[in-house]
C-alpha cells in the first residue's frame, strides 16, 4: 500500500524493515558510548600561591575560589601563606574561569572552644572574609604555581 501525498510517494517507509532487537542495542550501545567520548566534564587546572599583605606573607587562612558557574576550590595557607587548591577531595585545582576570592580564618578546634581571629588578622577579614564582601577576582585559565593574592 503506497500513500500519496501531492507529487511525492512514502510508501517506502512502510515497506522499510526496522533492524533486529540485537542490532537496535548495538546501535544504541554505539550512540550513548560516543556521546560520552567527549571531554565533556569542567576544565581544572592546579592552582597553587601565596597569601600576602605589604608584602609579608598572610598564614594560617583558608582561602576560596569561587568561579561564576560551578564548585568552588579550597586551600590552607601554611605557616609561610603558601596555599594549594583543592577541587575535590581527590582532585587538585579550581576551575577555568572567573573566580571570586575570599579568606576564613578557621583554625583547628579543641573541643567545644572557638578561637577567635588575632587582632592582626580582624582587618583582613572586614574586607575579604565572604563571597559578599571580597573584591578579588582572578582569571584562571592555566595552571598556576606562583599566583599571589594580595590582602592589602
Amino acid at each position: 500500500m503506497r500513500h500519496v501525498c501531492g507529487h511525492q510517494t512514502y510508501g517506502h517507509l512502510i515497506d522499510m524493515k526496522f533492524p533486529t532487537k540485537p542490532v537496535r542495542f548495538v546501535l544504541l550501545f554505539v550512540g550513548i558510548a560516543l556521546c560520552g567520548c567527549g571531554s565533556g566534564g569542567p576544565k581544572i587546572v592546579k592552582v597553587s600561591g601565596v597569601l600576602t599583605r605589604n608584602g609579608k606573607a598572610v598564614p594560617n587562612l583558608e582561602v576560596y575560589f569561587m568561579p561564576t558557574h560551578g564548585r568552588n576550590s579550597v586551600g590552607m595557607a601554611d605557616e609561610q601563606g603558601r596555599f594549594k587548591l583543592g577541587y575535590t577531595a581527590d582532585q587538585e585545582g579550581a576551575l577555568v574561569g572567573t573566580h571570586t576570592v575570599f579568606v576564613v580564618f578557621n583554625p583547628p578546634q579543641s573541643g567545644a572552644e572557638r578561637v577567635a581571629a588575632p587582632a592582626d588578622v580582624r582587618p583582613i577579614l572586614e574586607k575579604y572574609g565572604s563571597l559578599e564582601k571580597s573584591p578579588i577576582k582572578v582569571e584562571i585559565t592555566k595552571a598556576v604555581s606562583n599566583l599571589e593574592i594580595k590582602l592589602d
